[in-house]
């Protein structure tokens, strides 16, 4: 009956073991990507803050295949004119299957007037899905690891 009991308290502790590291990682990787979308919020902000507005004109798309469908990807290419008077052209780094825009379109275009090649399209989902997905991904983990974690002690 010793026997079994020290065996069981020694399965017991392994388990105990296993459930620290597991809640440790999780948490862990959780704070990561919480602050990996933190910083990119802050980054995204702190462009929102230096860039100047455009009027851009679709002029056409860059396809490129692969990806995990194996298909081609159509990339929008804009341009647009900066406030000193130049020319620039620049790529959207979305895109998809189907081309969203026609020939021509005129669309709102933000860009770094030290480096106007530093364009984004005014959207939403261009801005801020990225610190999105990353702060909610994080938080879902990070909280999903502490609530688990009490559960478990609750039911001891």
């Amino acid at each position: 009956m010793e026997a079994v009991a020290r065996r069981l308290s020694s399965k017991v502790r392994r388990m105990n073991k296993l459930s620290v590291v597991l809640f440790a990682s999780t948490l862990l990787v959780g704070l990561l990507l919480l602050g990996l979308g933190l910083s990119e919020a802050g980054s995204t902000a702190a462009f929102l803050a230096r860039a100047e507005q455009a009027e851009g004109r679709f002029v056409g798309a860059v396809a490129r295949t692969g990806g995990n469908h194996g298909g081609t990807f159509l990339y929008p290419k804009f341009q647009f004119v900066t406030t000193d008077g130049r020319s620039m052209t620049f790529t959207s780094t979305s895109g998809s299957t189907d081309q969203p825009y026609f020939d021509g379109e005129r669309v709102r275009i933000i860009y770094d007037p030290q480096r106007p090649e530093d364009a984004r399209l005014v959207s939403f989902l261009t801005l801020w899905i990225a610190p999105i997905l990353l702060c909610c991904t994080g938080l879902l983990l990070s909280g999903g690891a502490i609530l688990l974690r009490r559960r478990l002690k609750a039911v001891r």
